[in-house]
């Protein structure tokens, strides 16, 4: 099969080398290849053309640029000239019709066709083929922010200003929603909401969805805050669903048990003590201690305390403290001056400062005054003995603001605590039941991957319906590294490896992700060198670390072989 390939010329003689690229491809396009993905994209998104790259095809080719190397479309033909075709499993026809204009072509129909059938499919697929315990789904929402005014998107998803959680108020958004398993948090489904969405507004939906597409009713079902609304938790219970979350402060059971707590400090008693993955030998304890047991409605109360979110919260307190007293003492200096001469004036611009800093209850803002008077002399020129002065007196004030030890004290008494909500039976235990809860970083780390090591945004597109069909590829793409992350896991896990090194330096790793494996694959080429009428190749050399990883992904090396020898 004739490729093409990066080729350098020797600087003497006619010797051509020629450069076949493979990288981690082989290894993501046997997931790829089990998912099926090519095929099910193409039996659901239809075409009136019969092109040489179908759909589905290329869409998988994206699949790998969003894990490898995330480009813009217009770079997508150069990205894949040097990639040997057969690691992406397309022809070199397919290859050479990579460009801009083909991949924004799937992408409008993978918006339009690509709905409920094409995810609802692969999650079926997923589940059955690599068995994921669908017991206990975890779900959450994230923005994806959009610098740009977007005035093309009318229909829903809408691109519009809402609740941004990465903290740019000032720019347009769409709500991404992901469901994962708790088996190895692997994506199972997902939504596109309208940036103007609410969280408390997407879960019964989200529910019924998931109904469907697990076919069982009794599935515990755990999210933040947002799903404590009377509405959700009713319609969860009804149909015999189970739930886990977490008491919004602003519930009268909360506000009371923790302003009760703020007086006289509970007895908490310590139930479960894991490693702090953030800080290297520091122990992390949760704690329980008895306070109301049922919310208004009727559902089980759990009051926690997590020593790490106790740290957390007086770390961002004395932050804010330390924020506003800066904020205070540059209001001091600029007092007695232009519209800041006046008591009122003053107290209001302090006040405005505790408000932003949300330190009203815990600094206390006074001011003293003193009466200056001077003296000005009534008759021109130079001032004599005997001349007649008139007395001025004015009051100028000075700033004086006070830590209140007291309440500083009463807060501490409260940092760390969260109340769980639970409809579990009576007879799962507390530390069951918190266990639970405590997988919900592993879907938040799902995010950090979709805008750190995947980058979503920028996502280099312009129309709004592109950008809903580059979401549901990034939705595969991280379907297709959380299986690859969860099959090395369990298989290190069955085998008793404790760690493999593939940090730089061999450094080890206890728990491998898909980008450090992908970094692990990502120098392998083969080469042909060209002289004359004869040709030498030299296959692909996998390290002894490169053969032990595909032997526990279950992936036999002649993926490497069989492409070399092409």
């Amino acid at each position: 099969m004739e490729t093409t390939a990066i080729r350098r010329r020797a600087s003497r003689g006619r010797g051509t080398l020629e450069i076949h690229r493979l990288g981690p491809h082989p290894l993501i396009q046997q997931f790829i290849r089990r998912l099926d993905v090519a095929r099910i994209l193409d039996k659901h998104i239809h075409s009136n053309r019969d092109p040489i790259l179908s759909h589905g095809n290329a869409i998988s080719v994206l699949i790998h640029n969003v894990l490898v190397s995330r480009d813009p479309l217009y770079r997508m033909s150069e990205w894949a000239s040097s990639i040997e075709p057969s690691a992406l499993e397309i022809t070199q026809t397919q290859k050479e019709a990579l460009n801009d204009d083909r991949m924004a072509r799937a992408l409008d129909q993978l918006a339009k066709y690509g709905g409920r059938g094409v995810f609802f499919q692969l999650a079926l697929r997923t589940i059955k083929l690599f068995q994921i315990d669908t017991s206990r789904v975890h779900f959450d929402t994230t923005s994806i922010t959009f610098s740009g005014e977007y005035r093309r998107s009318h229909d829903s998803p809408r691109i519009t200003n809402g609740f941004n959680k990465d903290h740019r108020p000032d720019l347009k958004q769409l709500v991404f929603g992901l469901n994962v398993s708790a088996d190895g948090a692997v994506p199972l489904s997902h939504e596109v909401y309208s940036g103007n969405r609410t969280d408390d507004t997407v879960h019964c939906d989200n529910l019924d969805a998931l109904r469907d597409l697990l076919a069982r009713d009794d599935f515990i079902y755990v999210a933040d805050s947002k799903l404590c609304t009377k509405e959700n938790l009713a319609h969860l219970d009804g149909f015999g669903g189970k739930f886990v979350t977490v008491l919004p402060r602003t519930r009268k059971e909360s506000s009371v048990f923790m302003e009760s707590l703020r007086h006289k400090a509970g007895r908490w008693r310590k139930i479960l003590a894991v490693e702090n993955p953030k800080k290297r030998g520091a122990v992390e304890t949760y704690s329980v201690c008895p306070g109301p047991k049922n919310t208004e409605e009727g559902y089980r109360l759990i009051w926690i305390k997590s020593s790490s979110k106790a740290n957390l919260d007086s770390e961002i307190r004395q932050k804010r403290l330390e924020k506003a007293k800066l904020a205070l003492k540059d209001l001091s200096s600029r007092i007695n001056q232009r519209n800041l001469k006046t008591q009122k004036q003053i107290k209001a611009a302090a006040n405005a400062i505790l408000r932003e800093h949300r330190c009203e209850e815990f600094l206390r803002v006074t001011l003293a005054s003193e009466i200056i008077t001077s003296y000005k002399c009534l008759r021109l020129g130079r001032p004599a003995p005997g001349d007649p002065k008139k007395r001025i007196s004015r009051t100028v004030y000075r700033l004086v603001f006070k830590e209140q030890a007291v309440r500083l004290r009463q807060e501490r008494n409260i940092d760390g605590v969260f109340p769980l909500v639970t409809n579990l039976p009576s007879k799962t235990k507390t530390f069951e039941v918190l266990q639970i809860y405590r997988y919900q970083p592993y879907l938040e780390r799902r995010f950090e991957n979709l805008k750190t090591e995947y980058s979503v945004a920028p996502v280099y597109l312009k129309t709004p319906e592109r950008i809903v069909g580059f979401l549901h590829v990034y939705f595969l793409a991280l379907m297709v590294a959380s299986l690859i992350e969860r099959e090395l896991r369990n298989k290190m896990e069955e085998e008793n490896i404790e760690s493999l090194p593939i940090y730089p330096e061999e450094r080890e790793c206890r728990a491998p992700t898909s980008p450090r494996i992908f970094e692990l694959f990502a120098g392998l080429d083969w080469f042909r060198h060209i002289t004359g009428g004869e040709e030498a190749l030299y296959p692909v050399e996998l390290t002894d670390l490169q053969r032990e990883v595909l032997r526990l992904l279950d992936i036999s090396r002649k993926v490497y072989d069989a492409t070399a020898s092409s």
